[in-house]
């Protein structure tokens, strides 16, 4: 039987997978349109494909834990810790734009999104507790 933190640990990995797939898309194709950063701004370009390197991360955390059978030891840390990088360089990023008064919706976007991705991890971290209803694994 299973139970219900169970099951709300699925849920949030499911939207984790979801939020986690909208960030790497996003910074995907930031890169892919802005090519010439890679000459014009070296630095800017390398701090980018580590937020698509950590965004991929998290999502193949997250897509791993939901399709395996059975928590792998280390898996919750990792999707602790990855989306709590993740939250950290986008909320970080966001400020930083604000700041300086550029970047439009778009950062703010991606730091919604980091939080969003923090709070999941969390929930989809609970530890499994036995239904009310008696039952459990």
């Amino acid at each position: 039987m299973t139970t219900i933190a169970r099951q709300s640990a699925r849920g949030a990995l499911i939207a984790l997978i979801g939020v986690s797939l909208a960030g790497t898309a996003d910074v995907a194709e930031f890169l892919a349109t802005r090519s010439a950063m890679f000459m014009d701004a070296p630095g800017r370009a390398a701090g980018s494909v580590i937020g698509l390197v950590a965004w991929a991360a998290l999502l193949g955390v997250a897509t791993l834990r939901y399709y395996a059978r059975g928590e792998r030891q280390g898996a919750r840390a990792a999707t602790l810790g990855f989306a709590g990088l993740v939250a950290a360089g986008n909320v970080g990023l966001t400020a930083i734009h604000l700041k300086a008064g550029v970047g439009g919706l778009r950062p703010i976007v991606g730091g919604v999104l980091g939080v969003f991705a923090l709070a999941l991890a969390f929930v989809s971290a609970a530890p499994t507790l036995p239904s009310p209803g008696g039952g459990g694994e």
